[in-house]
C-alpha cells in the first residue's frame, strides 16, 4: 500500500496533524517528505492498532508545528528558514515563505475552490479596471496640453435668452484676441464640419483631414511643435480683407506627426518642402508631436492657417468657427466671466451687429466631455463598483463555506498551541493568493473589456481622450484588489480565528461551529448582493427600452441599401460652380446607369447628424426686400442634387419632385412641414416665394419633416438645388439607393469615379444604417455595459443565493432525517427551504427597489422615451428576480428532499 493509500485510511484529524507537520517542515521530495509522511502514518497506526483513540493519538503527538519545526531543523537547507513563535503577527522573511508555500499548497489541493474565486474576482476587477481606465481618460486624466485647468472654450449668445451658440464669428474672434486683461491667449479653427483634402503629388491620390486653424491656435493649447514653427500673425490677420474663408493668406501647412512619419519617414529636411493638396501647393512650416490632438476630436493630418480677415463670408452673419482661449494666470472663469460682460459691452458700442450678444466661456474639459457622457461614465462607473461587490460577497460566502470545511484544521492547531495571529495570517495569505491571482487576470479581463469598449462605440466618448493602460490604471486595479482582500479576506479570518477548539474537536458536525451570528452575516451578504444585483438589471432595463425607444423614433426616411460617400472638387482643378454642378450631373448620371442603381442624389448634410447651415429665411409679402425685421425666421438650408428625395425614401406632401422643376428658370425651393408651421399661418405655402440662401424662391414642395437627431428633433429646414447654390464649393455627400447590398457598390462607385477623375478619392464610403449607429453609439454604449454589468450581477447573486442554500441544506442534514423520520412529507420540507430562500431574495429586492430609487434621478439624463421611475421596469426587474432566486433555490429543495433518513440519524 502507498504512503497516500495508507494516510487515506487515518481518522481525519490524524490526516490533519500530517499535513500540518509537513507544511511547516517545508520539505520538497528531495528532502525525504515522502519518507517523513510515512513514519508519521506509522506511529500513528501503531497506537490505533493498540486500541487507543484519535484524540488520545493526537494529544500524545503534541503541538504539529513544534514537531515540524524540529523536522526542519534537521534538514541544514531548511534550518534557517523555520524560526519564531507560532503565535506571534510578525514572521521574518523565511516563516513569510513557508507561509506562502504552504498557502500555494493548500491552493492546490481544492483546484475547483481556487477557479471559481479567482475567476469571479477577476471578474469584478476587471468590469471595474475597464470602466477606470475610460473613466480616468476622460474626466480624471488632465487634457494633454499645458496647464488645461486654465483653457477655455469661448461662445456667444444671446443677451435675451441667456442661450449659448455653437459657433463664432470670425470678427469676434479677431476681437477676442485684443482681450488681454483677461486672456492670454486666443486661437480658432474650423469644425463647423470636418474638411477633406486630396494630397495629388503622388503615384495615387490620398485623401487626408485638414483642419483650418489661425495663428494663436496651437500656442494657447501651449503645444510647440516637434520641428519647425507654427502660423504666424500675417498669416491669418494680415492686411486686406478676406474674399474667401476658405483660401488661406499664405499656403503653408504644418504637418501631423503620423503623416510626417508616413509620408516624410521623420526626415528634418521636411521644413520647406512643398506638398501639393487638391492641385495647389503648400510650405511645409512645420510637425506636431505625435502626442499633440486636435480638442475637438478630428484626428488632423495636416493643419493650414484660417483667414480671419474681415471681408467676404468673415462678417458677422456667418458663425463658423470654434474658438479657444487660454485665461490669464490667478484669474478663475467665473472672474473672466464678469470681465467679459464689461469688454463685451464696450464692443457691442461700437459693433451695432453685436447688440444684445454676449462671450460666454466653459472650461474646455467639461466642455469636451459634456454633462450627458459625463453622467454616463459616472453611472457606468457606480455600475462597475455593484459588479464587484457583487463579486466580493461571493466570494466571501466562498471562504464562509470553505472555513467550515477547515475548523476541525483550525481547531487542532488552536488546541496544540498556534497562537490566533499566527492563524489570522495563515488565511489572510491564502486569501492574499487568491487576490493575486484574481487581480493578475482582472487586469486582463479589463485590457480585453477596453478593447471591446472602443470597438463596441469608438464614437461615444470624445476624440480627444486616449484610453491607454498606464501607471494610473494598474494603481487602481492594485487598489481594488487590496480593497477586496480586505472586503472578502478578513471577516471570515478573524470569524475562523475564532473557532472553539474544544466545541469542533468533540463533534463531527462541522455545522456545529455556524452560530447564528455567522448565519446572519452570511445571509446578509446575500441580501446585499441580491439588492445590488437588483439595482442594475432595473438600470439596464431602463436603458434598454430607452434605446428601444429610440429605435423606435419615425425618421421618416428609408435607411435601408443606401450608400452614401463624399467626393471633395478640388478648387484647382474645378474653379467655378458650373464645372462643379456639370459634374455632379456625370457622375449620378453614370451611376444611375449601374444595374443595381435604384436612384442617386446627394445632399451638404445627411439627416439625423445634427443642425447644419444654420441661416435665415424670410417672408413677408407686402415687403419682400427684407426690411421686416420680424419677418425673418431660423432655418437650416440642405443643398441638394439629383433625386435625394427618393434616394433616402423622404416622402413629398404637396408640390413637384425636383426632377419636375427647371431649375435653370427659375429659383425655388423645398421646405419642410416644421418651416410651414414656423412661418405660414393660414397662407397656402404652395403660392408663395421666401428669400433663403440668397435669392428669392418659390416654393416648389412641401416634404416630410426628417428630424435632425436620433432623439426625432425637428426644425424648419430649407432645400436648395445645388444649380442654384453658389456661394462656396460645397462638398456634397452621395446618396445612392441600390437593390442589393450598398457595401458591394463601393468598387463600382469607385471605379465611375476614376473614369471621371483619376485624381479623386471615393472618401467614406459608408451604408446609411452604419451614419445612423455612429449617432446612437453613446447610447449603445450604456445599454450595452449597463446589460453586461446586470447579466454578471445577476449570475454572482444567483450562485450566491444557491451557494448558500445548498449549504444550509447539507449543515441541516441530520435535521431534515429527524424531520423526515417524525412524518415531515417531501412537501413540508421543500417549503422549508422555499421558505429560507424568501427570507433571502425578498429583503434583497426590497433593498434593490430602494436603491434603485434613490439612484433614479442620476440615470434620467440618460434616457429617452421612459422615465426613471417607470413602474413597468421595477415590476419587470422584481420578476426577473423572484424567477431567477426561485431557480436557485429549487436545486437545495428538492435535494433536501431526497436526504436518506437512516444515513442521516446514523452519520456522526
Amino acid at each position: 500500500m502507498s504512503q497516500h493509500d495508507r494516510r487515506s485510511d487515518l481518522p481525519r484529524e490524524v490526516q490533519e496533524v500530517i499535513e500540518i507537520v509537513l507544511d511547516v517542515a517545508d520539505l520538497d521530495l528531495m528532502e525525504g517528505r515522502e519518507e517523513v509522511a510515512r513514519e508519521l502514518a506509522a506511529h500513528f497506526e501503531d497506537g490505533l492498532g493498540a486500541g487507543a483513540s484519535a484524540e488520545e493519538m493526537i494529544a500524545r503527538f503534541g503541538d504539529p508545528f513544534v514537531a515540524g519545526r524540529r523536522i526542519a531543523n534537521t534538514r541544514p537547507k531548511a534550518a534557517a528558514r523555520v524560526r519564531g513563535n507560532s503565535g506571534r503577527w510578525w514572521m521574518s522573511f523565511s516563516e513569510w515563505k513557508q507561509e506562502w508555500t504552504r498557502a500555494i499548497r493548500r491552493l492546490g489541493r481544492a483546484p475547483g475552490f481556487t477557479a471559481i474565486v479567482v475567476l469571479t474576482l477577476a471578474l469584478g476587477v476587471g468590469a471595474n479596471t475597464a470602466i477606470f481606465t475610460v473613466l480616468n481618460a476622460v474626466l480624471l486624466e488632465d487634457l494633454p496640453y499645458a496647464e488645461p485647468d486654465r483653457l477655455v472654450r469661448i461662445y456667444e449668445g444671446r443677451l435675451e435668452t441667456g442661450e449659448l451658440l455653437d459657433f463664432l464669428r470670425a470678427p469676434t474672434v479677431a476681437e477676442y484676441r485684443h482681450w488681454d486683461d483677461v486672456f492670454e491667449d486666443v486661437g480658432a479653427s474650423y469644425t463647423y464640419r470636418e474638411l477633406g483634402a486630396d494630397i495629388t503629388d503622388g503615384e495615387q491620390p490620398q485623401r487626408i483631414i485638414k483642419v483650418r486653424a489661425s495663428a494663436g491656435y496651437f500656442e494657447t493649447l501651449g503645444r510647440a511643435p516637434l520641428v519647425g514653427r507654427t502660423f504666424e500673425e500675417s498669416e491669418s490677420y494680415g492686411p486686406g480683407e478676406a474674399t474667401s474663408s476658405t483660401v488661406p493668406i499664405a499656403p503653408v501647412t504644418i504637418l501631423s506627426h503620423a503623416l510626417w512619419q508616413a509620408r516624410y519617414n521623420g526626415s528634418r529636411d521636411v521644413i520647406g518642402a512643398t506638398i501639393e493638396l487638391d492641385g495647389s501647393p503648400y510650405e511645409i512650416v512645420g510637425v506636431m508631436p505625435a502626442s499633440f490632438r486636435d480638442p475637438m476630436g478630428s484626428q488632423a493630418d495636416l493643419w493650414v492657417p484660417q483667414d480671419l480677415r474681415r471681408g467676404g463670408s468673415n462678417s458677422f452673419g456667418n458663425y463658423y468657427l470654434t474658438g479657444f482661449a487660454r485665461l490669464k494666470d490667478g484669474i478663475t472663469v467665473d472672474a473672466a466671466q464678469e470681465r467679459l460682460k464689461v469688454l463685451g459691452e464696450g464692443f457691442a458700442a461700437t459693433e451695432p451687429e453685436m447688440a444684445g450678444d454676449f462671450a460666454g466661456i466653459r472650461p474646455l474639459q467639461a466642455d469636451l466631455v459634456g454633462e450627458t457622457r459625463s453622467a454616463m461614465l459616472w453611472i457606468l462607473a457606480a455600475a462597475a463598483g455593484l459588479v464587484l461587490l457583487t463579486a466580493c460577497v461571493n466570494v466571501a460566502n466562498l471562504l464562509f463555506a470553505r472555513g467550515l470545511s477547515q475548523d476541525r484544521s483550525i481547531a487542532l492547531r488552536s488546541a496544540l498551541g498556534s497562537g490566533r495571529g499566527r492563524i489570522i495570517v495563515g488565511i489572510l495569505t491564502e486569501n492574499g493568493m487568491l487576490a493575486i491571482m484574481g487581480g493578475g487576470l482582472g487586469l486582463a479581463v479589463g485590457w480585453l473589456g477596453v478593447q471591446g469598449m472602443l470597438r463596441l462605440a469608438p464614437d461615444a466618448l470624445p476624440g480627444v481622450a486616449e484610453v491607454t493602460f498606464g501607471v494610473p490604471v494598474f494603481v487602481f486595479a492594485l487598489g481594488v484588489t487590496a480593497a477586496a482582500l480586505l472586503a472578502f479576506g478578513l471577516t471570515p479570518a478573524l470569524r475562523m480565528s475564532r473557532t472553539a477548539p474544544a466545541n469542533v474537536l468533540r463533534s463531527g458536525d462541522r455545522s456545529s461551529t455556524v452560530g447564528k451570528v455567522m448565519r446572519r452575516i452570511r445571509d446578509g451578504l446575500v441580501i446585499v448582493q441580491v439588492g445590488a444585483a437588483l439595482v442594475l438589471v432595473a438600470g439596464a432595463m431602463l436603458l434598454t427600452r430607452s434605446l428601444n425607444s429610440l429605435l423606435d423614433v419615425p425618421l421618416n426616411i428609408e435607411t435601408e441599401q443606401v450608400l452614401t460617400f463624399e467626393a471633395h472638387l478640388p478648387g484647382a482643378r474645378y474653379p467655378d460652380h458650373e464645372s462643379r454642378n456639370r459634374f455632379f450631373v456625370e457622375l449620378h448620371d453614370r451611376l444611375s446607369a449601374l444595374p443595381s442603381v435604384e436612384s442617386v442624389g446627394a445632399t451638404s448634410w445627411l439627416p439625423v447628424n445634427g443642425r447644419y447651415h444654420s441661416w435665415s429665411a424670410y417672408w413677408d409679402p407686402e415687403n419682400m426686400d427684407g426690411s421686416n425685421r420680424e419677418s425673418w425666421y431660423n432655418t437650416d438650408v440642405r443643398v441638394i442634387e439629383g433625386d435625394y428625395f427618393t434616394s433616402l425614401g423622404i416622402d413629398l406632401i404637396r408640390g413637384e419632385r425636383p426632377n419636375q422643376v427647371d431649375v435653370e428658370a427659375e429659383q425655388v425651393v423645398w421646405v419642410n412641414q416644421a418651416f410651414v408651421d414656423e412661418v405660414f399661418a393660414n397662407v397656402d405655402p404652395m403660392t408663395q416665394s421666401v428669400m433663403v440662401a440668397g435669392a428669392t424662391r418659390r416654393i416648389a414642395g412641401i416634404v416630410l419633416d426628417v428630424p435632425h437627431s436620433p432623439r426625432g428633433d425637428v426644425y424648419p429646414k430649407a432645400y436648395v438645388p445645388h444649380l442654384q447654390e453658389t456661394s462656396r464649393n460645397w462638398a456634397l455627400i452621395q446618396t445612392v439607393r441600390t437593390s442589393g447590398d450598398p457595401g458591394a457598390l463601393v468598387d463600382e462607385a469607385r471605379a465611375v469615379l476614376r473614369e471621371l477623375d483619376p485624381q479623386l478619392v471615393l472618401y467614406r464610403p459608408n451604408p446609411f444604417s452604419s451614419v445612423l449607429d455612429v449617432v446612437r453609439a453613446q447610447d449603445r454604449f450604456a445599454t450595452s455595459l449597463m446589460g453586461a454589468f446586470a447579466i454578471l450581477a445577476l449570475v454572482l447573486s444567483v450562485v450566491g443565493t444557491y451557494g448558500v442554500l445548498a449549504g444550509t441544506v447539507a449543515g441541516r442534514t441530520r435535521e431534515i432525517g429527524i424531520r423526515m423520520a417524525l412524518g415531515a412529507d417531501t412537501i413540508s420540507v421543500r417549503r422549508m427551504v422555499l421558505s429560507y430562500a424568501a427570507k433571502l431574495i425578498v429583503p434583497g429586492v426590497a433593498l434593490g427597489l430602494a436603491a434603485t430609487g434613490i439612484a433614479s434621478s442620476g440615470i434620467q439624463a440618460l434616457l429617452f422615451g421612459v422615465e426613471a421611475g417607470d413602474p413597468v421596469t421595477y415590476v419587470g426587474a422584481v420578476l426577473v428576480f423572484l424567477s431567477v432566486g426561485g431557480l436557485a433555490a429549487w436545486v437545495p429543495a428538492q435535494r433536501a428532499t431526497r436526504v436518506d433518513t437512516i444515513q442521516a440519524l446514523t452519520a456522526e
